[in-house]
């Protein structure tokens, strides 16, 4: 005979009177009792966090992915989804990047104006950032990311149109470009986000090493096909052919599947826009680990990524190797980026990943100080590997850290916040250059890495909360937790 509780109206766990039960009780009982234990099997997990919809699963069509290694994100099919349709929409976004700077190259024979249209590209998201942040945390993300998408799909195809007929001028260019990245600022943040909803918490370093896989792999592919597609056809066809790469990202969008985040345990909402904004900054100030980790985010922006802007002098007046030297320099920065992305997918213990954010950012400025200094082809090669290796395990990680230390509820803000740093990059590129001018490539390429590694070592010795980042996020984990259990328990306060 199996022993059935019985509880007071009104009453959580406690209060339990032990009462016989009737069979077809017991079989209920039964029933009940297995799957809560499947559940509790298959949801929590030492470091496992899901609470994000009033302690329900936030992810659909979940499975255990325990043996897929650093792929194992890929086992949750809508991610599968989600991962098809940004690489998608990401190699569409490379490819007009493209074939716009080789446009506007056309149209003003000036080195200037081109990276001045690069830079009026990158320009918003340090305004509009913030904004499509606020955005992600109120809105269904799944709108905002077809929005995005449709949004840019217009402002290509309108350049497209003025260039086949042949009415294009560069302020045309210049005005479409702002506008293009005004859509990527807007919806960049919604992307990120969306992988929390999408895998549990366990796996959420997979998925955002595999979601980083996609710029890498949209850097190599994207400028490749605009290349061929500029010489094989025209700069008309280039355009629609980035504007026919969208649709099927489009398609994929809407079978996509990403629960909504309102009314998330402990999400307090803004009645505006401007609010949740506030509400976004207020967070990040008050969280010491916060501030550490995209501080290190921006110095690495700002002082280490820019000597890829270098790359074209580097090949044709130090080692000598001409156009086809700069495309295994890039080339092999990119293989570096995938497999730094795989090596931190393979972890998703927070202290692994703080190793690795540290590793690869102390020693990412020494690495490229010695590619600055190489005159050795096939050495700079090598080189060019492990920066783009060690570049890419930090960013992954440090995006990672970010992710997992964030709610859910106020990760689309959280995150806009650290993409200023994209913002701020031109910086560090004028910078860059001038040092240039005045003291030549190898050796301002070189200054620069060095001084990456300084600031992140003044960081660390500043901010202590960084030093312990893998425990801040275990007690992330456990607060998260004990609201799920909160929630189990019908106590929407969650815990005190």
């Amino acid at each position: 005979m199996i022993i059935c509780c019985e509880r007071p109206l009104g009453q959580g766990r406690g209060g339990c009177r032990p009462v016989y039960c009737t069979t077809e009780r017991s079989i209920l009982v039964l029933r009940s009792q297995v799957a809560a234990f499947l559940w509790r099997r298959h949801t929590y997990h030492w470091e496992t966090v899901i609470s994000t919809n009033g302690g329900q699963s936030a992810v659909e069509g979940s499975r255990p992915a325990r043996r897929l290694g650093p792929l194992r994100a890929l086992a949750y099919p809508q991610f599968r989804i989600f991962w098809a349709a940004s690489l998608v929409s990401i190699t569409s976004f490379f490819m007009t990047m493209i074939a716009r700077g080789w446009l506007v190259l056309e149209l003003t024979d000036s080195e200037f104006m081109v990276t001045g249209v690069n830079a009026i590209g990158m320009a918003p998201m340090l305004a509009f950032s913030v904004f499509g942040g606020a955005i992600a945390d109120r809105a269904n993300r799944k709108l905002v990311l077809i929005a995005s998408d449709v949004f840019n799909f217009v402002i290509v195809l309108a350049l497209a149109v003025v260039i086949l007929t042949d009415v294009v001028e560069v302020w045309h260019v210049f005005a479409l470009t702002a506008l293009h990245g005004v859509g990527f600022s807007l919806g960049m943040p919604a992307r990120a986000a969306s992988v929390g909803n999408l895998v549990e918490r366990q796996d959420l370093a997979s998925g955002v090493a595999l979601f980083t896989t996609i710029f890498s792999a949209a850097m190599l592919v994207g400028p490749a096909l605009a290349g061929y597609l500029l010489a094989a056809f025209d700069m008309g066809f280039t355009f629609v052919a980035a504007c026919a790469v969208l649709a099927p990202a489009l398609a994929l969008l809407f079978a996509l599947r990403i629960p909504r985040t309102a009314g998330a345990v402990g999400a307090p909402q803004q009645s505006t826009v401007l609010g949740s904004i506030v509400q976004g900054f207020g967070y990040v100030r008050r969280a010491n680990v916060l501030i550490g980790l995209m501080l290190m985010g921006t110095v690495t922006t700002v002082f280490a990524m820019p000597y890829q802007t270098l790359l074209p002098v580097f090949a044709r007046d130090i080692l000598n190797a001409g156009e086809s030297g700069l495309g295994w320099l890039g080339a092999m920065g990119g293989a570096g980026a995938i497999a730094g992305s795989i090596s931190v997918a393979a972890f998703s213990n927070p202290r692994q990943m703080k190793l690795l954010m540290l590793a690869g950012g102390l020693a990412l400025g020494v690495f490229i100080a010695l590619f600055a200094v190489s005159t050795v082809f096939l050495l700079s090669l090598a080189l060019a590997l492990i920066v783009g290796y060690l570049l890419q395990i930090f960013m992954t990680s440090n995006f990672t850290l970010v992710q997992v230390i964030s709610p859910d509820y106020i990760r689309g803000r959280v995150l806009s916040i650290r993409m200023i740093a994209v913002g701020i990059g031109p910086v560090g590129m004028v910078m860059l250059g001038a040092a240039a001018e005045e003291w030549g490539a190898a050796a301002a390429t070189a200054m620069m890495g060095l001084i990456s590694t300084g600031l992140l070592v003044a960081i660390l010795l500043a901010n202590s909360s960084v030093r312990r980042v893998d425990r801040e996020a275990a007690s992330v984990s456990a607060g998260s937790a004990q609201e799920a259990v909160a929630a189990e328990a019908g106590d929407p306060s969650g815990p005190r």
